[in-house]
């Protein structure tokens, strides 16, 4: 975090941050005035290579760091802080009572990145992580009941960096939160190398999708569910206008007779309005209602 502090000088938005990484591209950032933090391997490693080919000086001086190290880092870091979320988890959730109260084959769309949904409904014996996710994971165990799209990826999706088809891999501490003690996925072993710009759509400006063989599917799988729902439930998303492809996922897909039941608080008449004045003529705003209030409702 200390590169990221002298470099751009705030860790207050992670946005920005991702933005200003964004734009430096592959190039090597170096802050001014002059770093205090020691270079990191994959830096020094970058750089004896770039000299063994030729492309870099020898004497120039190691400052500064590559953007694209760090993006893989903070991906790490946040897969590690929700690993460290389920797994200290305890009592009973929101979703718990979600669980409970879905019907078999019910579907779900999410961005959120933790697995307390799929934790949740796998719980409750209405999910299962063979094909749970949409991508069949595990062909030898019997179909999930639900759907979970996870169209920004999932804490728990590991891609490596030759793989080009899905699905993710999944590493047995992961499938051990999700409660599955003795299951293995067969493509994991020993000290396996992570490519993670693939699996995580960060919140920057371009939301790069760098895995299209999975992003494209999944997205398409999650656009032929809503085209089938009768009825929506949106919590906690305001659908803002810079996600333009979230929006044309919804407003492209979902029904206009579908009833569209919206529970995001002070964002929820605005929206109700929105979705009126793109046809939709049975929309249930709740503006006074969150996500954990709705749930204690079930």
């Amino acid at each position: 975090m200390l590169q990221i502090r002298e470099t751009f000088g705030s860790l207050d938005s992670l946005e920005n941050v991702l933005g200003k990484l964004e734009q430096y591209g592959t190039q090597r950032a170096v802050p001014t005035p002059a770093a205090t933090y020691q270079q990191d391997m994959k830096d020094l490693m970058h750089d004896a290579s770039e000299q063994f080919m030729g492309r870099r000086d020898p004497d120039a001086p190691a400052e500064g760091f590559y953007p694209q190290y760090l993006r893989s880092d903070l991906i790490t870091a946040f897969r590690e802080m929700f690993y460290s979320i389920e797994q200290n988890r305890c009592g009973e959730s929101a979703y718990d009572k979600l669980a409970r109260a879905a019907d078999a084959g019910s579907g779900f769309i999410t961005f959120n990145y933790d697995v307390a949904l799929e934790r949740a409904l796998a719980k409750a014996a209405k999910w299962d992580v063979a094909d749970g996710y949409w991508f069949n994971a595990f062909p030898d165990r019997k179909s999930s009941d639900s759907i979970v799209h996870k169209l920004h990826g999932s804490a728990n999706w590991l891609k490596s960096p030759i793989q080009e088809d899905g699905p993710p891999h999944l590493f047995p501490r992961d499938l051990k939160i999700l409660g599955y003690d003795d299951l293995r996925d067969p493509r994991v072993g020993g000290q396996m190398p992570v490519d993670n710009s693939s699996t995580f759509i960060l919140p920057d400006p371009t939301k790069g999708f760098y895995w299209e063989r999975l992003w494209l599917p999944l997205w398409q799988s999650a656009g032929e569910h809503l085209r089938m729902a009768d009825e929506v439930f949106i919590h906690g998303y305001s659908m803002p206008t810079a996600d333009v492809r979230g929006r044309e996922l919804i407003f492209a897909n979902v029904r206009k007779s579908a009833k569209i039941n919206i529970y995001c608080m002070g964002d929820s008449v605005r929206m109700a309005e929105e979705f009126r004045s793109h046809g939709f003529v049975n929309v249930n705003a709740q503006p006074g209602m969150g996500f954990e209030a709705w749930a204690d409702t079930l």
